[in-house]
């Protein structure tokens, strides 16, 4: 795309941008009591980089039926060349901008309303088209960083032991994560999401810590390699949560990533969970994982997304596009950047110049 057409194409989004309102009437009126609407935004200002040239892609969002919805979408850039994609493996929605060394300034505005609804499973069967089962099986195969073979095959033989229904094996490896894993606040990120470090510390140390990545690769791995296809969701907490402070974030979002799990079952379809936040849980409010409030909420997890996180991709080990320098990505839910083909820290929002902004309700 040309740089003058994608400015000219952006000078609508700019006014959504800075519109003190850009919710429709229309849909205002669809908000219902498990559903809740944002205005995220996401700043990027590689200006300082003089002389050097300067790349980003940016994970985005796309609808989910039940789930989320994407109300409205506006970018404006001085980039000399940006574009929406999802030319990966994945699929996952991108946008990308790339200045020259001699561009300035080099800054990026994507603003966007989001309607999210509270995801619960109801547990009944379904009719599920060949075709979605045929996809969902895709997500039985190993990647670079989830293996299903090795220490992860007989470490999901011990905990699924003879069952046999796909709906109690899930159950099974879900609990045993949550049971054995803890939240290590030492840890960059969202974590590497990697499984065989996971059972290894377990192994060694008797217990295993790590962040959301970790717990839902793991969890995914278990499952994949009991048979259930599996992925783990990058996103964003966009909001408070109803059940916890530790489930929620404020209006400044920027590290407020978070990964959850979901898996599928071929009578239901994909099913939604999140092991890691209950380790959260557990940390941020002092609990015993076997006390009461511990023990509801982890059932309720298991089948369930609360309407205050924004699911972004469930890229894993792939290749973005346009090529970046770098190689393939293990993940995919932080802005990744590069300058002069060199890796930017995106756990370093601060060096790295973005942020990201979330405000819930209609104004």
């Amino acid at each position: 795309m040309e740089r003058r057409e994608f400015l000219t194409k952006s000078a609508v989004a700019g006014a959504v941008l800075c519109s003190p309102s850009f919710l429709s009437a229309t849909a205002a009126q669809t908000i219902t009591e498990n559903s809740a609407v944002y205005a995220i935004g996401l700043q990027c200002d590689l200006s300082h980089y003089t002389g050097k040239e300067c790349a980003v892609w940016i994970p985005i969002p796309s609808d989910i039926t039940g789930f989320q919805r994407i109300l409205e979408f506006g970018t404006r850039t001085d980039a000399e060349r940006a574009f929406e994609t999802d030319a990966n493996r994945y699929e996952a929605r991108t946008f990308y901008a790339h200045w020259d060394k001699k561009s300035l300034p080099k800054t990026l505005e994507i603003a966007m309303k989001v309607m999210l609804k509270d995801r619960q499973c109801d547990w009944r069967r379904k009719r599920i088209s060949p075709d979605a089962v045929n996809k969902a099986a895709l997500f039985l195969a190993p990647t670079a960083h989830l293996p299903t073979d090795g220490a992860i095959a007989n470490v999901a033989k011990k905990i699924v032991g003879n069952e046999k229904k796909p709906l109690a094996k899930a159950k099974r490896i879900y609990d045993w994560v949550v049971a054995n894993s803890y939240r290590d606040e030492s840890v960059h990120g969202c974590g590497v999401g990697s499984p065989n470090a996971m059972l290894a510390e377990l192994e060694k140390n008797g217990h295993m810590g790590g962040k959301c990545l970790d717990m839902s690769a793991l969890c995914v791995a278990l499952m994949r390699a009991s048979g259930i296809p599996a992925r783990e969701v990058l996103g964003i907490r966009v909001g408070p949560s109803r059940f916890s402070a530790a489930f929620g974030s404020g209006e400044t979002i920027t590290k407020a990533q978070h990964c959850k799990v979901e898996f599928f079952i071929a009578t239901m379809g994909w099913i939604p969970c999140d092991p890691a936040d209950i380790t959260k849980l557990v940390l941020k409010e002092g609990i015993d994982r076997t006390s009461p409030r511990a023990r509801e909420l982890s059932e309720k997890f298991f089948g369930f997304w609360e309407n205050n996180w924004l699911a972004l991709n469930h890229a894993r080990d792939f290749d973005l596009y346009p090529a970046n320098a770098q190689g393939m990505l293990d993940s995919f839910g932080y802005p990744y950047g590069e300058v002069d083909g060199e890796y930017l820290d995106p756990f370093d929002p601060a060096a790295y110049r973005y942020t990201i902004s979330s405000k819930k309700g209609v104004e």
